[in-house]
């Protein structure tokens, strides 16, 4: 049995969930993660592929200016930033220390490499039927590539506004 919903009744689903773990946040229902920091980057590393997918979506829409899809990938992206800003390092939650994490992984994963790259996101991209020979395609991995530092700055941010804007704007 297949289900069928319209990409604007999803959209709004995924609004209304967001605003709601928004809105506990805001109150402090949210508990705190404190993590030890092996946990912790265990935690962001299994991460890391979806937000890289989703912000590669999200920036090949902008490219091409398909907005009805940008949405849906842009709400996705969101949650996971979100997800990973409640997440914290026992004795040390630090910028500088989760910074160190982030670059770690970057490294140990070789994500600022354009082949280690696209092997993270080629079969998101292939499973939505979009071409991965493109010159688009490869704009988006190059242009994600330059942006490395500015995901960081909005992983580490913890910041609701920073992360809702900018996963809305790539």
């Amino acid at each position: 049995m297949k289900i069928r919903i319209s990409e604007k009744k999803l959209h709004s689903i995924l609004s209304e969930e967001i605003r709601a773990v928004l809105e506990e946040n805001k109150r402090g229902l949210l508990n705190e993660m404190a993590l030890p920091r092996k946990s912790y980057k265990e935690k962001v590393d299994s991460l890391i592929p979806q937000i890289l997918e989703n912000w590669c979506l999200v920036h090949y829409c902008t490219i091409i200016g398909r907005t009805e899809y940008k949405i849906h990938w842009s709400d996705e992206l969101r949650g996971h930033l979100l997800t990973i800003s409640r997440f914290s390092i026992k004795g040390n939650d630090s910028v500088e220390s989760r910074m160190k994490v982030l670059q770690e992984l970057w490294e140990e994963n070789d994500y600022n490499q354009v082949q280690f790259l696209n092997m993270t996101v080629a079969s998101k991209f292939i499973k939505e039927g979009i071409d991965i020979s493109s010159t688009e395609y490869g704009q988006v991995l190059g242009d994600c590539i330059v942006s490395e530092q500015e995901l960081f700055d909005v992983i580490i941010s913890r910041d609701i506004a920073l992360i809702a804007n900018y996963s809305r704007s790539i």
